[in-house]
């Protein structure tokens, strides 16, 4: 009885110091947004990592669309740090093409493709639909919403 008790005590303060320490990230994520909204609109993107590295891209935008400054989040746990990227200053944030991000690493490029897309929906009168997360996908199955319904002749 007390190995599981252990064992539960264990799970219990991991999973308290993952809600600490994400706290941390989420502060980080803040100040970032903060600093970069003084400046203008904030074009933001992200790539799904799952069992990968994940990233988020945000960048300061102007009232013409050009890029004033950016930083990105990259990694998979929550000890990533912010890196600020000017690459792209001066440019065309919904002109930002997979080329332009070359030197990046992958998740870092598509985050940064997806804020330029999503720059460019928001401006056109659009709406960011973003798929759903596994444990959303599990659930929408379980619920029988994410089915594909067919099509009646």
């Amino acid at each position: 009885m007390t190995t599981y008790l252990l064992i539960l005590i264990m799970f219990a303060v991991a999973f308290i110091l993952q809600i600490f320490l994400t706290g941390f990230q989420m502060k980080g994520f803040n100040l970032n947004y903060a600093r970069l909204h003084r400046m203008g609109r904030v074009a933001i993107g992200r790539s799904r990592g799952g069992f990968n590295a994940g990233a988020i891209a945000m960048f300061a935008v102007d009232k013409r669309g050009n890029i004033l400054t950016g930083c990105y989040l990259k990694g998979i746990t929550i000890f990533a740090k912010w890196k600020n990227i000017d690459d792209f200053n001066g440019r065309y944030v919904g002109g930002l093409t997979k080329e332009d991000c070359e030197k990046l690493s992958p998740p870092a490029r598509k985050a940064i493709l997806n804020a330029s897309e999503n720059y460019v929906t928001i401006m056109s009168g659009g709406e960011v639909v973003n798929p759903p997360s596994l444990f959303g996908r599990i659930t929408g199955f379980i619920t029988g919403k994410n089915r594909r319904k067919k099509a009646h002749k």
